[in-house]
């Protein structure tokens, strides 16, 4: 775990355009982190057909997570008493989550570029295809070309649907110990405004550990 200053992204054959400020510098986010604080989500609409989606789910069969599948990001976060683990290089940003054993290698880019390199986690095409960049203090990490799924699937709001128009962009800022993931899910498709949940996470000593999912073993705890 890296602490202290990082150094200048803006350097020759740096993935990123140079901030306004040959001075600036990136956040210090790497570290490991815990759910742990405020949960908040905002008020949504969905569309017609979103509803009816939203209708249809059956969580005793629909959960991706029975295949060891992560359904979107924000089902990510919001899975508690799991740790994840962020760290910074020059041309990339990697979060590696317990949950699932999601490992992001995010590559960092310019944001006014057309079609901007991207990452996706094999196996799982909810997640989509991921690129990353700086806003001040802030980590932004773009999301696009996502399969249909759901948003969440946790208890009060399972089965939120997503389709193949969703956009996701998460912000993470930092304060002091606390990292707060703001989630901002757009989806014309289903949702007449924007989807937004903010999760709060505290820096911990825990280490990373293995989750081990197997379909089979998802299984066994699936209800009938």
């Amino acid at each position: 775990m890296r602490t202290g200053s990082l150094a200048l992204i803006c350097a020759v054959g740096a993935a990123l355009s140079c901030p306004a400020s040959a001075s600036a510098q990136v956040p210090d986010l790497s570290a490991n982190w815990i759910r742990g604080g405020r949960t908040a989500f905002n008020d949504w609409v969905f569309t017609a057909e979103g509803q009816r989606k939203f209708d249809s789910y059956d969580f005793k069969k629909d959960d991706p997570a029975y295949g060891c599948i992560g359904a979107s990001w924000t089902r990510i976060w919001l899975n508690p008493n799991v740790v994840f683990r962020i760290t910074q290089a020059q041309d990339h940003v990697r979060l590696q989550y317990e949950w699932m054993d999601v490992d992001r290698r995010i590559p960092l880019v310019d944001p006014t570029t057309a079609n901007p390199k991207r990452a996706n986690i094999e196996g799982m095409p909810a997640l989509g295809y991921s690129a990353a960049w700086y806003d001040g203090d802030t980590l932004v990490i773009d999301t696009v070309d996502v399969a249909p799924g759901y948003i969440t699937t946790m208890e009060g709001r399972a089965g939120m649907p997503q389709s193949r128009r969703m956009r996701t962009v998460e912000r993470l800022h930092r304060s002091g110990d606390v990292l707060t993931i703001e989630t901002t899910h757009t989806d014309p498709a289903y949702y007449r405004t924007p989807v937004v949940t903010t999760i709060e996470y505290q820096k911990t000593d825990f280490e990373l550990m293995e989750y081990g999912c197997t379909p089979e073993d998802a299984a066994v705890v699936a209800p009938r």
